[in-house]
């Protein structure tokens, strides 16, 4: 039978926002030991999340969010007769939606008491010091007098992607929101192959761009050259996203971001040997097959899971910095290797 043999992360603030690094990652044993050996016939489950943090305050809502939404995956581990995967598929489909409800509700705290006063990037070698004001009952940073040329004002709207992998036995299932994405990588005849299981929520996708168009046309679209979300109406008017699906946006739920997650579940064949939970610092400088391809030389070399996340991420970053444009993002990544 096959299970999770090591996992392991690693997480980089790349260069594109300094030393800022909105990315978060959260790797959990749903059980101890000691509950281990009081359920016989029971295996460990594990839950691991990326999450990719946007907008002000970005980091703080994927803190926030990752930390809630793996707590309460744990607890739903643990009542469900400690075998979390092998519910009927709807019945887990809305367990983990509920989950993501909760880890939504939790990072939404964020709003409640934002600081008075943040440094915040605007671009890779200086920040801005912003102070929060509220005109019209809005929050806004206002950018100090002397970034006021190269800076503007911010509201106050953040949010993060979320990837989660909850593995027991030889069960997986994955959920997500936005464009944080996994892939199951798999040896056939010696050769490595990888495939994404996780769905992108933008609009480029087809359902969530005709989800939009159906259902919030008075306020919002989607851009036609790079399938952003765009609120054209209301106090928000102007307000972008390159997401439709993602954790702790308070005031773009009414123009059509949700926090309910594709949810995929299956079973482990002998050939899968292990999983890329990835931010697109990662996928937006390489394709699933090259990912599995430096993943693998690092585990076949005899490396650990944690060797090989790191690997990925340092060789992500120094291919986006050595690029034309020589930016690169936040990049982190979690591997799981199966046996």
């Amino acid at each position: 039978m096959v299970g999770l043999a090591d996992i392991g992360s690693f997480t980089d603030a790349g260069n594109r926002y300094g030393d800022l690094n909105q990315d978060y990652v959260v790797v959990e044993k749903a059980f101890s030991k000691d509950e281990l050996s009081d359920k016989e016939g029971v295996k460990q489950c594990y839950v691991a999340a990326v999450l990719d943090g946007h907008g002000m305050l970005g980091e703080m809502v994927a803190e926030k969010a990752g930390h809630a939404l793996v707590e309460d995956t744990c607890a739903r581990a643990k009542k469900n007769g400690c075998n979390l995967l092998m519910q009927p598929p709807d019945k887990l489909k809305g367990a983990l939606a509920s989950a993501f409800e909760q880890a939504h509700q939790a990072s939404l705290a964020v709003y409640d008491d934002p600081p008075s006063c943040i440094s915040y990037p605007y671009d890779s070698l200086n920040k801005a010091r912003y102070t929060l004001y509220r005109p019209n009952g809005l929050p806004v940073y206002r950018p100090d007098a002397s970034c006021s040329r190269v800076c503007g004002d911010r509201l106050l709207e953040c949010g993060t992607t979320c990837t989660m992998a909850v593995v027991q036995g030889d069960r997986l299932c994955i959920a997500n929101v936005g464009d944080s994405a996994a892939a199951l990588v798999s040896l056939s005849d010696g050769d490595v192959e990888a495939h994404f299981i996780t769905t992108d929520h933008n609009g480029r996708n087809k359902n969530e761009a005709e989800r939009i168009t159906q259902n919030h046309s008075t306020s919002a679209r989607i851009s036609d050259d790079r399938g952003y979300l765009s609120v054209f109406a209301g106090m928000w008017a102007g307000l972008e996203l390159s997401v439709t699906r993602a954790l702790g946006h308070k005031h773009l739920e009414a123009h059509g971001v949700l926090c309910e997650p594709a949810v995929r579940s299956l079973s482990l064949q002998s050939e899968d040997t292990c999983l890329i939970i990835a931010s697109d610092g990662v996928w937006d400088v390489m394709d699933a097959r090259e990912a599995a391809n430096r993943v693998m030389d690092v585990i076949s070399g005899g490396g650990t899971a944690e060797e090989a996340a790191r690997q990925l991420v340092r060789d992500t970053v120094m291919l986006a910095e050595c690029s034309p444009d020589g930016d690169a993002d936040n990049t982190s990544a979690v591997v799981l290797v199966f046996e």
